[in-house]
């Protein structure tokens, strides 16, 4: 099943641009984070504190694997330490068309400077901690992306209607 797959750091608007694309697509949409979090009845941050990191990528890796099977096309937004993990980069590229909603440092800190949602920027010195996952993500998600949008630069109307055009001819030539 040829999904399509919204890839990028925290802050990047993943669930955003996956909620118009959805609409505009007519596509139903599932963000795989709030997914796990209704699955589990509580939040990301609960599951890190309880289970701990290695219990939530085993869920989203459980998570992933459903969705290949799901013959039903979807717009499908994954968390943003997914595609890093081992076990899920071999279930990726079967998911379906995946688009990297690239994010500069400094649109990724205005976004995320009130969010305590992720527990890995908990602590002294988020900057620092922002800067250090986006050198780690970024490589990891160019290698998977079939498509590239930069997120922060164009108004949000502009950002969708650029991915929904590279998307149809990134789909037209497959």
């Amino acid at each position: 099943m040829n999904h399509v797959v919204i890839i990028g750091f925290m802050g990047s608007g993943k669930t955003r641009v996956g909620k118009q694309l959805s609409r505009d697509l007519e596509l139903p949409f599932v963000d795989l984070e709030k997914l796990i979090v209704r699955k589990m009845d509580c939040s990301v941050r609960e599951i890190f504190e309880r289970f701990g990191e290695p219990f939530y990528r085993a869920l989203e890796t459980m998570a992933i694997k459903e969705l290949i099977t799901d013959t039903e096309r979807k717009v499908i937004s994954l968390g943003a330490g997914l595609p890093l993990q081992e076990q899920n980069q071999k279930y990726l590229k079967e998911l379906g068309t995946i688009i990297y909603l690239k994010g500069s440092l400094e649109t990724l800190r205005k976004r995320l400077a009130d969010s305590n949602k992720d527990p890995l920027l908990d602590g002294d010195d988020r900057d620092e901690k922002i800067k250090k996952l986006l050198k780690q993500r970024d490589p990891v998600y160019q290698k998977f992306a079939d498509i590239q949008a930069v997120t922060g630069v164009k108004s949000f109307q502009d950002l969708v209607h650029e991915i929904e055009e590279k998307l149809e001819a990134y789909e037209k030539n497959s």
